[in-house]
């Protein structure tokens, strides 16, 4: 009874803390010749790729920006000279993606003839439709309410002009919900209104998150959009409207704020012998500028993307000199991750290879620095390595405790974590396809997102060993022929 209570409690830490029993898969490829060739990644080569990527020209490398674009362009180009193929054949290396981009600050807005200030004055926001009315005549109609128990818009016609309305509901209205901002705007389009004005008292103390939030523009993947274009929707400081007011108001308006550009993903491939690939992923976007400072993202993720270049680089020279992988190895850098993993998204839901083939996704985010936590830069940070495949999970120990000799750290593996890690990078999309994944993460530093994740700061040892760390444990789910388990 005892010794049975005892494998189940084992059974039990294996499975919610992501710790396995001793390893019952062995390594089935030659370790000596993987060694050999992880060794030509090198401090040097990273030093030179990262410089670059998180170099002011670049820009912060912000989807569908021009610096966006340069260094899709550079990584292009390595896989180019380094005889590195393209998965299209000779249609290039790019895989294109739409991303809505949605800029509030390009709206004009007057009243009475005045031209309001954005944010100062008033702001819009919501997925409005892309239009264009002026002097059009503005309608009161109190809380715009319409329901079994008060009708606002009784006696009042306002077909093809636009309403003011209060916040909230007004005293006796039994049914709160009539106070929801987007149920009014639904009932104002349906009496025929072409844009709703909410009235709001303390302009300038309320809403300063939301404010803050519509300075900058705003991305969503293409098609994605979830909620179904409502009529321009204005809140407006009430005492402006009030100065301005007149017997009879008017309001001009151009909501044109929606615009539909591009962004890629970069693929280069190495062929195997049987139709089974793995990919190694990495995001080589970053925010961009942050109050106009560029943030160049040196280890978010500039150094995941070093990683996969010098990676796909060491495999290349092994194909070149004869050794072909059983395995195809993908090598995906991905942008629109710092937007919601767009790029990722966009691959599995367009796969260039099946994804019944694709048997783990090897993603590589931010390991060039140590975090907050950690004594020492000993470390990694490993996510979602036996969540799908225990035996992933076995191989990538087993190269660790031959090669590398990190101390291995699943805090962030935990079904429980606070930070959700396991959902916050690129191989979420592949684990959402029950493809097997390890996250390799360094953990989060001061510098996480600012303008200071430079290029000096980060620690191009830890790096190395990073990237031979994710070459070695691919090598082996390249190289070995039998398959990887779930």
């Amino acid at each position: 009874m005892r010794k049975k209570t005892i494998y189940l409690l084992l059974f039990f830490l294996s499975s919610s803390c992501g710790i396995l029993l001793p390893a019952t898969h062995t390594l089935k490829t030659n370790q000596n010749k993987a060694e050999q060739y992880s060794k030509t990644i090198t401090q040097k080569e990273l030093k030179k790729h990262l410089k670059i990527l998180s170099s002011d020209e670049f820009e912060g490398r912000e989807t569908t920006t021009i610096g966006q674009k340069k260094a899709a362009a550079y990584i292009n180009k390595h896989f180019i000279e380094n005889n590195i193929k393209s998965p299209y054949g000779d249609t290039g290396y790019l895989q294109s993606f739409p991303v809505d981009v949605l800029d509030f600050s390009k709206v004009n807005f007057s009243y009475n003839g005045s031209k309001l200030t954005f944010i100062k004055d008033y702001y819009t926001f919501g997925n409005p439709i892309n239009s264009s009315f002026n002097n059009i005549e503005a309608v009161d109609v109190g809380y715009g309410i319409n329901s079994f128990q008060r009708n606002d818009f009784l006696g009042l016609n306002v077909k093809e002009k636009a309403v003011i309305l209060k916040e909230g509901i007004p005293n006796g209205i039994i049914d709160k919900k009539e106070g929801n901002w987007r149920k009014k705007v639904k009932t104002a389009k349906k009496e025929g209104a072409i844009a709703v004005i909410f009235k709001k008292e303390n302009y300038s103390n309320t809403d300063l998150n939301i404010k803050k939030y519509l300075e900058y523009p705003i991305m969503k993947m293409h098609g994605n959009q979830k909620s179904k274009p409502l009529p321009p929707v204005f809140v407006v400081d009430e005492k402006i409207i009030k100065e301005l007011n007149q017997d009879t108001n008017t309001i001009s308006f151009k909501t044109s704020v929606s615009q539909t550009k591009t962004s890629e993903n970069v693929l280069g491939f190495i062929p195997g012998v049987t139709d089974e690939i793995i990919v190694i992923s990495a995001h080589y976007d970053h925010i961009g500028y942050d109050r106009g400072e560029i943030c160049n993202g040196a280890d978010d993720d500039g150094s995941g993307t070093s990683s996969l270049m010098s990676i796909s680089k060491a495999f290349q020279k092994a194909l070149d000199e004869g050794n072909k992988p059983q395995r195809g190895i993908l090598f995906l850098a991905v942008s629109g991750e710092e937007k919601g993993l767009f790029g990722s998204q966009f691959y599995t839901e367009n796969p260039v290879f099946p994804l019944s083939k694709t048997i783990a996704d090897l993603n590589i985010d931010m390991v060039g620095r140590q975090d907050t936590i950690q004594q020492d830069n000993n470390y990694i940070y490993l996510i979602g390595s036996d969540r799908i495949s225990k035996e992933l999970h076995s191989i990538n120990e087993q190269i660790n405790k031959k090669h590398v000799g990190f101390k291995l750290d699943y805090t962030y593996n935990a079904l429980d974590d606070p930070n959700n890690f396991y959902q916050r990078s690129d191989h979420y999309n592949f684990a959402r396809n029950n493809i097997p994944v390890i996250f390799y993460f360094g953990g989060l530093h001061e510098d996480y997102h600012q303008p200071t994740d430079d290029f000096e700061k980060i620690d191009f040892l830890k790096l190395e060993r990073v990237s031979r760390f994710v070459f070695l444990t691919a090598w082996e789910l390249a190289y070995r022929k039998k398959t990887l388990s779930k």
